[in-house]
């Protein structure tokens, strides 16, 4: 089968490779769509605990090609999604229903082999029908399920005013569940006009560049500061503003992926004096059920698609999207 294949950091490519086999509790799956994520970019980068040679991939769609013997709940030819987080659920974090930090946690694409390829094998447990879902759309669940993780975390406040910082997938996405939650306002601020320009089409209030004078900008418009903020680009100097901008009891939400290393100065008086609440949500944590219904019920995200390539273009498009020369979310869709 054909596989883009990460051979060691920045080295990648499409080669074939040996399709899996699936053991008595797992699924095969034959691949319909795989939606590229910034976690890739960490993955060829090397900035991810993984064994290489390695087949990225994480947020997927497709169809049941065969069932290991112990699998009961999926048959040959169903439709599917999956959680890409295989948890051991004996540990003493699983056991505690805190299964994204589970001591032994597997992630498909990043410790095991994922869906950037023909086939994939997904252990039972981690696999979700999609019936009538379109399965281009339905590769998105993933991220969309770790936006909803961050909204179950600290729910927006009805009629708040909220700055998601980053027009990205999951900022547009982001800025979606805002406004079903019910938020007066959403201001959105990033690098690229076209993505400001996407986030107005999905509703936000207000679309400003995040050049040099952006903190002001936003002052002038919110003078107390905002109630909600999503930091969802990952850069420290984001944070560390973005932070300064809540209004007195206002919550942060950390979201994007932030360097390992970095650090933000933060004054604790402001946080004790103004009752702020600092909030961080990594990946998604039992929430794919809820992303599966609300793509169901009517969430639309195929305005949040930018282009769908075939697996032989990813070379090409993958070095563009290391460069963050594209915009909004590629699909590799599969025959």
């Amino acid at each position: 089968m054909k596989a883009f294949v990460i051979k060691k950091p920045y080295e990648a490519g499409v080669y074939e490779v040996e399709r899996p086999v699936p053991k008595a509790d797992e699924v095969l799956i034959k691949v319909a769509a795989a939606g590229f994520c910034g976690t890739d970019i960490h993955t060829y980068k090397g900035e991810h605990v993984t064994d290489y040679p390695i087949i990225p991939g994480h947020e997927f769609s497709g169809v049941v090609v065969e069932t290991g013997n112990e699998v009961t709940q999926f048959k040959t030819g169903d439709p599917v999604i999956a959680d890409p987080n295989v948890f051991c659920e004996k540990c003493f974090y699983c056991k505690q229903n805190k299964q994204i930090h589970c001591e032994n946690i597997q992630v498909i694409g990043n410790t095991r082999n994922g869906a950037f390829a023909e086939y994939v094998t997904v252990p039972e447990r981690c696999v979700f029908h999609a019936d009538g879902l379109d399965l281009v759309v339905g590769s998105m669940a993933e991220p969309l399920a770790c936006v909803i993780n961050s909204h179950n975390k600290a729910a927006v406040p009805v009629g708040a005013n909220v700055l998601i910082c980053g027009a990205g997938t999951i900022g547009l996405m982001q800025l979606l569940m805002a406004k079903r939650r019910g938020a007066a306002t959403v201001t959105i601020i990033d690098l690229k006009e076209p993505q400001l320009e996407k986030a107005k089409q999905l509703g936000a209030d207000n679309a400003i560049m995040s050049d040099s004078n952006v903190q002001e900008k936003l002052r002038a418009l919110y003078p107390r500061g905002f109630d909600f903020i999503i930091e969802a680009t990952g850069v420290p100097k984001v944070a560390e503003m973005a932070i300064k901008l809540l209004a007195d009891t206002g919550t942060y939400i950390a979201f994007g992926v932030c360097p390992t290393d970095s650090e933000i100065k933060v004054n604790p008086f402001d946080i004790y004096y103004r009752d702020l609440k600092i909030i961080g949500s990594y990946a998604l944590e039992k929430t794919m059920p809820q992303a599966v219904s609300m793509i169901k019920g009517g969430l639309n995200l195929e305005p949040l698609i930018g282009k769908v390539i075939s697996i032989d273009e990813m070379p090409e498009k993958f070095g563009e999207f290391v460069a963050g020369k594209t915009s909004n979310k590629i699909i590799v869709k599969f025959d």
